[in-house]
């Protein structure tokens, strides 16, 4: 397979070093690419006030000897928090991974969208115009910081839940700040509608056909291929209320992932693919599965 897989590392478990992490993955697949998100897979990670020069390059090394390195800094904030103070918190928190990305080998920070809930869970009012108008501006505001540190501010459209929850306001952003610096992490399963594919009639099947998963997947890729800089790779299906349960691992679920790999290539896409929703017992399965493709 041409594409480059990796993993989200908290899906490992935490780890006291990142020794033990870069060991842990390379056991599995060396070369390799992570997503990190400190906390979730640190135990006694600095908090980002502590960050060092020194903490990232000596963590970029560590990782790089095994063979790992850093494709996505993960660090999910709410960019649209309805408490100013707390909103403040996280967009410093934010910027401090950028002032730290190129020392830890990676320049892309990512994050979701947020929602008017401060944990970031669905809520009504996230699609009303103001949260939209502060996710602006607080984009705004990354993208200045940015520019400063040679980072990137990747986000991540998650449908319904959050602000960016469609092809159509991942657009709207992307067209409002042409910079270099914004680029998007995209997430099929994410992105698709709580009720599933729709149908080129309407209706959803528990099982879309292959022409609505295609109209689907060329949406986002017509409308941001360009700007992509990591692929998150799980599946999903319907439960019994006819709703998405997208924490399925890739292959186990409904997505026709053969047919996205197919259009990544016709797309140039050329961004890694991390796998979610993985363990050390079903990771060599699904990257297994994942060559075939």
């Amino acid at each position: 397979m041409s594409k480059t897989p990796g993993f989200r590392a908290h899906d490992f478990g935490s780890f006291s070093t990142v020794e033990e992490l870069a060991s842990t993955v390379a056991s599995h697949l060396s070369p390799s690419v992570i997503q990190f998100a400190f906390p979730k897979v640190l135990k006694n990670a600095p908090s980002p006030d502590s960050f060092t020069e020194d903490f990232a390059l000596q963590t970029s090394r560590t990782l790089k000897e095994h063979g790992v390195s850093i494709a996505v800094i993960g660090c999910y904030i709410n960019p649209v928090h309805p408490d100013p103070e707390q909103r403040e918190l996280h967009l410093s928190r934010f910027e401090r991974h950028m002032r730290f990305s190129r020392a830890f080998g990676c320049p892309v920070v990512g994050t979701e969208t947020g929602s008017a809930r401060p944990d970031c869970g669905y809520d009504l009012r996230t699609a009303e115009p103001l949260y939209f108008d502060t996710l602006l501006r607080s984009v705004e505001r990354l993208l200045t910081t940015a520019e400063r540190y040679d980072a990137i501010v990747a986000l991540e459209p998650v449908a319904k839940v959050h602000t960016i929850c469609s092809v159509e306001r991942m657009v709207h952003v992307l067209e409002k700040f042409p910079s270099e610096h914004l680029k998007v992490i995209y997430d099929p399963v994410n992105l698709t509608p709580w009720s599933g594919i729709p149908e080129r009639d309407g209706s959803v099947r528990a099982v879309p056909t292959r022409e609505a998963q295609e109209t689907f997947f060329r949406s986002a890729f017509n409308a941001f291929a360009h700007r992509i800089v990591a692929i998150h790779a799980k599946d999903y299906i319907l439960d019994e209320n006819g709703v998405k349960a997208g924490d399925k691992s890739l292959g186990t679920g409904v997505m026709d992932w053969e047919l996205f790999f197919s259009l990544m290539d016709e797309y140039h896409v050329t961004a890694p693919v991390l796998l979610e929703n993985q363990n050390p017992m079903t990771v060599d399965q699904t990257i297994a599965r994942l060559c075939t493709l």
